[in-house]
């Protein structure tokens, strides 16, 4: 039986079968239909490149009798994923994000030590400027990336280090604030950094522009 190098599995056309048995063409085709049709072997249909049909390709089935062909490939089924998507930065108040999961204690030789508090901010943060991103969020590292947006703003425009920046800091803040809740949707943590950092560029431009118009 000619196959395609698969157990279970032959490639023959109505006429080779027919010289292979010796039977009449209407008996070949009447106990493939059966077999089809009970359950032990599965037709499938192929054509040329001109069109016309090709030689059927005929698969045993398994039967239920424990005894199982080799050799075929079986369809895998896809595993669920077990990967979680990642946890939504801590806020409290003004958005309406996920909170932050409870802190569990790592496995160590006495059971004791605790995973790293996100909540604390940095000390070099100023107080008024943690307050005011405190309203949004209130993860310790959240408001040390914000801050840094701050000096990053301080560098790119100029200002020196003892330049009191947080007025024009806590404008952006309200205007972030104001954004947020006009467009009614969750935002992700950069996009609010990057609108924070946007509206302190604008504000310092606008300054800018205003105080060139004075002495010109």
């Amino acid at each position: 039986m000619r196959s395609k190098k698969i157990y279970g599995v032959a490639y023959l056309k109505i006429e080779t079968i027919i010289a292979l048995t010796k039977v009449s063409r209407a008996s070949v085709e009447r106990a493939i239909r059966k077999l089809d049709q009970v359950g032990i072997i599965k037709r499938v249909t192929t054509s040329r490149k001109t069109g016309l049909q090709g030689a059927n390709i005929y698969y045993f089935l398994p039967l239920n009798d424990g005894v199982e062909v080799t050799g075929l490939d079986k369809p895998k089924t896809p595993e669920k994923s077990k990967v979680e998507a990642p946890k939504q930065e801590t806020n409290t108040g003004v958005f309406n994000t996920p909170k932050r999961p409870k802190e569990t204690k790592k496995n160590n030789a006495n059971g004791t030590h605790l995973g790293k508090d996100n909540s604390v901010v940095p000390s070099y943060i100023p107080k008024d400027f943690a307050k005011l991103i405190q309203q949004g969020f209130s993860c310790g590292r959240v408001i040390k990336q914000f801050w840094s947006k701050v000096v990053m703003f301080k560098h790119v425009t100029g200002w020196t280090r003892n330049e009191n920046v947080l007025p024009i800091a806590a404008d952006a803040w309200e205007y972030t604030k104001h954004e947020y809740k006009r467009d009614k949707k969750e935002w992700e943590l950069d996009r609010f950094l990057k609108c924070f950092y946007g509206t302190m560029k604008r504000i310092e431009e606008k300054r800018v522009e205003e105080y060139a118009a004075i002495w010109t």
